[in-house]
């Protein structure tokens, strides 16, 4: 469970909206990103919405080498790989503090990453499906917009701190044929990001942005299985290396 304080700094009453968010694997991603939405029509009973927004945003997300893949004692190491490509949809929700600087809670799902990779050793292959959610709490500064044609243009760098739920599914071992079991992992994670918002009505705007994400570590669990059922357990388990993946995102961003 993590809990999320979202306070309103020009409020006398000085309310503040206590957000507690439980990752459960097992939850669609749907139903965590409803319960940010939820929090809305609470917050617009409490306080002035003025300066608050919510973008709902998907793009492409492009792994980088993990690092290091190992398992087992004496340790295997496995030839060192990307995860490919996969998405990344979410929402956030935010305030402008001041003109130029928002402060914005952010929950986005990544899905479409594999582990594919070889053992240099004994050329066996190791397969394994991963996906990761994700909280960020980030803070962007947006510079001095200026106009093309008549549309106001709004470029902004930012970054942000999190912490990731990282699933690796079962890993697949060609030869012999054996299958290691998935695990999820809680990491710290962060990220930065430079972007533009265009303007398209007065509330709307299209949020174009680039961002760098190191979501943390992915690890297997220990159990081991063939045709047969269970063989024992590895010690330790596969080490996947690290998520890091550099993503295009577009969104759209309603203001209050």
């Amino acid at each position: 469970m993590y809990n999320v304080i979202i306070s309103d700094p020009d409020n006398d009453a000085s309310f503040t909206l206590l957000l507690k968010i439980k990752f459960n694997e097992n939850v669609p991603m749907k139903k965590l990103l409803a319960a940010l939405l939820l929090t809305l029509p609470t917050m617009a009973m409490a306080i002035d919405l003025e300066g608050y927004y919510i973008t709902a945003k998907g793009g492409v997300s492009k792994t980088s080498d993990t690092g290091t893949m190992s398992y087992g004692t004496p340790t295997k190491i496995l030839n060192d790989d990307d995860l490919g490509t996969g998405s990344a949809f979410g929402i956030s929700a935010g305030k402008y503090i001041t003109d130029n600087f928002r402060l914005e809670l952010e929950a986005i799902k990544r899905t479409g990453y594999e582990m594919d990779t070889i053992s240099p050793t004994n050329n066996n292959l190791y397969e394994a499906n991963i996906t990761s959610k994700s909280i960020f709490i980030n803070g962007f500064y947006d510079f001095q917009s200026f106009s093309l044609g008549s549309t106001p243009i709004t470029p902004y760098l930012g970054g942000g701190v999190g912490i990731s739920k990282n699933k690796m599914g079962a890993t697949h071992e060609n030869r012999p044929g054996n299958t290691v079991d998935g695990k999820t992992i809680s990491q710290f994670a962060y990220k930065v990001a430079a972007g533009t918002l265009v303007d398209l009505t007065e509330n709307v705007s299209l949020d174009i942005n680039y961002q760098y994400v190191n979501l943390g570590n992915i690890k297997s669990g220990v159990g081991v299985y063939n045709s047969e059922g269970f063989v024992g357990n590895i010690s330790p388990a596969v080490n996947g290396g690290e998520i890091k993946t550099q993503e295009l995102m577009v969104g759209l961003q309603y203001k209050f």
